[in-house]
């Protein structure tokens, strides 16, 4: 039985005194409205209504349970309204789940727009590489770099990821660029520890970094070629503190941003206010070159 229709039912019949009239007010047959009322009241033990040929009246028990019932059914319509304004007007908790880096770059430094745009959502932040299952934590977007898994989650393109070479203009002093990728066989290199072979271009002396941003330290100290994302090292190219080696060579095929957020019918509009304003802000542009 549903229980709410049941009480929707129950309601409609003693309001009018009569199952055909709750029948037609609900747009179902008398039978099925007679059919919820008794399963009613045998999963209650108790008669609601005393039956006449020409009205229903309700029992002391029935009376009891409309007082009961209109609660609930009044309840659960300030839910829905309280819902349904909720996803028409921004507000509330959004948890969101960032790759450190990422975050600091290219999320921190827009949330003071995004906070006054839609001053009554409140952010918590979740900032870590490991990418927790969004349900079971309860987060509700997540920010993902790379091919994603098949995991059922729903997905939206922020920009494209390429991996850039570069060094400091200290390190190209000292050791000039090559002019292939097999020039960089001999030359010191900053990797990143969740490579699972080392990369066949850094033969040289290795220092091998856990971190985005350490790793992009190191290499603006001179200790080394990395392969780095566009989005980490575009401010410090355009500041003069890297330089790009082997523009043309792609060692590594570029992978996308992504939006992802557990499969709803309807997604909220804090969900959706973010995803949008984050993709007016850092999203792809006409030459390809989402974050520069």
């Amino acid at each position: 039985m549903d229980y709410f229709v049941a009480l929707t039912a129950f309601v409609e019949a003693a309001q009018s005194r009569s199952f055909s009239q709750a029948a037609e007010g609900l747009g179902i047959k008398a039978s099925t409205v007679s059919r919820y009322v008794k399963e009613l009241e045998q999963d209650l033990g108790i008669a609601l209504f005393n039956r006449s040929t020409r009205m229903l009246h309700l029992t002391e028990g029935g009376e009891t349970f409309l007082l009961h019932a209109r609660r609930v059914l009044d309840e659960l319509e300030q839910a829905k309204a309280a819902t349904s304004a909720l996803n028409q007007h921004p507000r509330g908790l959004l948890k969101l789940s960032l790759p450190p880096a990422f975050a600091r770059r290219h999320v921190l430094p827009a949330l003071p727009e995004f906070l006054q745009r839609f001053p009554e959502v409140r952010l918590e932040l979740l900032l870590d590489e490991a990418q927790a299952n969004l349900i079971q934590a309860g987060i509700d977007l997540a920010i993902r770099i790379g091919t994603l898994a098949d995991s059922g989650l729903k997905a939206r393109k922020i920009t494209e990821q390429r991996q850039l070479l570069v060094v400091s203009p200290t390190f190209a002093a000292q050791h000039g660029e090559p002019a292939s990728p097999d020039g960089l066989i001999r030359l010191p290199a900053v990797i990143g520890t969740a490579l699972l072979a080392e990369p066949e271009w850094a033969g040289g002396q290795q220092i091998r970094i856990n971190d985005l941003e350490a790793r992009l330290l190191a290499v603006r100290q001179g200790l080394g070629v990395g392969l780095l994302p566009d989005w980490l090292v575009a401010d410090s190219l355009a500041a003069g503190q890297l330089l790009k080696w082997l523009p043309d060579w792609q060692p590594v095929a570029p992978v996308a941003v992504w939006f992802v957020y557990p499969p709803k019918r309807i997604v909220s509009s804090k969900v959706r206010c973010f995803i949008d304003f984050m993709i007016e802000r850092i999203g792809i542009q006409p030459d390809g070159q989402g974050l520069s």
